[in-house]
């Protein structure tokens, strides 16, 4: 990884929880939800959000700070399929969120800057996990995809060693802003079908 590489992913790194800001504000101009795009876009936003908890309950509350840390390497549940159960997460309710909105040009602009964010925050976080654990790592990463499961079965471990209720905690400005920001496209999409804009 390049010096300027991992300068970027460590500023996205931490800065991540403010980089749906753009999203929200072009949801808010672009969304022209329908009935079927309301369909078609809340099953990947309950999908993302379930594999949120899933991911929480194995990972626990770490995730919520702006400095990179690991105390263990977590290789159980949704880590064992994929090593990046979270941003595979936040994907999933991003198509969702991008679907219901039903405006093709911003979401395939939204899709390019989560894909820029990940393609630099990932091989920062790695290079993070293969110094703190090598061995580990190594072998967790020859095994294991970076993002998408080979297999969905595999693996299969829904209890971690945090509990439901516990992740549920964790996780209830995710639920809140996520909330939100459907209210702003049920909002959005009234408003803009109100002065006539297709």
């Amino acid at each position: 990884m390049t010096s300027l590489a991992r300068t970027i992913g460590a500023a996205l790194f931490r800065w991540r929880d403010l980089l749906p800001v753009p999203l929200v504000v072009g949801l808010a101009w672009a969304a022209r939800p329908t009935r079927l795009t309301w369909l078609a876009g809340l099953p990947f936003v309950f999908v993302g959000e379930a594999v949120r908890v899933w991911s929480l309950m194995h990972i626990g509350p770490t995730t919520r700070t702006r400095e990179i840390c690991a105390d263990r390497l977590v290789v159980s549940g949704p880590y064992a399929l994929t090593r990046n159960p979270l941003y595979l997460a936040n994907l999933l309710k991003v198509a969702g969120f991008l679907v219901i909105a039903g405006h093709g040009p911003f979401a395939v602009l939204a899709l390019a800057f989560y894909a820029f964010e990940y393609a630099t925050v990932i091989p920062f976080e790695e290079q993070f996990l293969e110094g703190k654990f090598p061995e580990a790592f190594a072998e967790y990463r020859s095994r294991v995809p970076v993002l998408l499961p080979r297999a969905w079965l595999e693996g299969w471990d829904a209890r971690g060693p945090h509990s439901l209720a516990e992740a549920v905690r964790s996780e209830r400005r995710t639920f809140a802003s996520s909330g939100l920001l459907l209210a702003l496209l049920w909002g959005a999409g009234r408003w803009n079908a109100g002065r006539g804009v297709a």
